[in-house]
């Protein structure tokens, strides 16, 4: 059988099929155009089928081949994490924003990532910054599943920052308050994008996503803002050992969430000034805070 037999035989949708014969082949899908009478050997035919019987039951095509771009890198994903998300790619935008317009001192700097999930995050992030404020700041992610973690550490070898990054398991920012002296000297940026979905936005998400991904990295108690709230908690007591001067926040969230999150935030850290942006679809998506000491 040929490449063209192939995926007209498939019985999945076309750019389905194309994935993954290109997953197979080892080859670029340009290849599949350029060369529709290449023959497709037993072995690789036999994997094509499989992969497609897989697709067919619902299994993600990122599961599949093991792989989703995000920020325009690629990223190694299994069942432990969750697939990268396009409108995710907004909280790095701004922080990388706003980290590249900092005038804090940059040794004075760490950037969290909590629930780093598959490192895209935190990867992304560090990898877009100047090289010279990459080899300033100081890294670390952190997420309760020791299997997520794998991950993350595997996309940072294949990124070439493993050695840039401090891997922790954390309930949330557990592992900072039991390590103070380590970080609480440099001013923080915290990156989040915790579960959200409430239980029943949950039970409405496809089929696909509930029975594939992860079901802890999405969905969360008290209007799906039960993960940020106990963050909030963790980020007063961090703030009110008064050693960081400034940390700010960057939380992904569902638009109808805004004012629920505001409440929480007032509630655990007073006035603080909070922004929030909008994706692509004008929808608001990222919530921003600041705390900053006055002396």
């Amino acid at each position: 059988m040929n490449i063209q037999q192939a995926l007209h035989n498939s019985q999945i949708s076309p750019l389905d099929a194309e994935l993954l014969l290109s997953f197979v082949l080892k080859k670029p899908r340009e290849y599949l155009f350029t060369h529709p009478e290449a023959r497709i050997s037993a072995a690789q035919l036999k994997k094509l089928r499989k992969l497609i019987r897989r697709r067919k039951k619902g299994e993600p095509i990122a599961y599949l081949v093991g792989n989703k771009e995000f920020f325009g890198l690629d990223f190694f994903v299994n069942k432990n994490v969750l697939i990268p998300r396009p409108e995710t790619e907004l909280l790095i935008e701004k922080a990388l924003d706003k980290i590249g317009n900092s005038k804090e001192s940059l040794r004075q700097l760490a950037i969290l990532d909590v629930g780093t999930g598959s490192g895209n995050i935190i990867i992304s992030l560090l990898r877009n910054l100047p090289e010279k404020k990459r080899k300033s700041v100081s890294f670390a992610a952190l997420d309760i599943s020791k299997k997520a973690l794998s991950v993350a550490r595997l996309n940072a070898r294949r990124h070439n920052c493993q050695d840039k990054i401090i891997f922790a398991k954390s309930d949330l920012l557990e592992f900072l308050i039991k390590k103070q002296k380590i970080i609480f000297k440099r001013n923080l940026h915290i990156l989040a994008n915790l579960p959200y979905l409430t239980f029943q936005e949950y039970k409405e998400c496809s089929p696909e996503i509930r029975k594939y991904e992860p079901s802890i990295a999405l969905k969360s108690q008290k209007r799906g803002l039960g993960h940020y709230k106990k963050l909030l908690n963790q980020v007063r007591k961090i703030a009110g050992l008064g050693f960081p001067k400034k940390i700010t926040l960057y939380f992904e969230i569902s638009p109808w969430q805004k004012k629920y999150l505001s409440y929480e935030i007032k509630a655990n850290l007073g006035n603080t000034q909070t922004s929030c942006f909008k994706d692509l679809a004008g929808r608001t998506r990222l919530a921003i805070v600041e705390i900053e000491r006055e002396n």
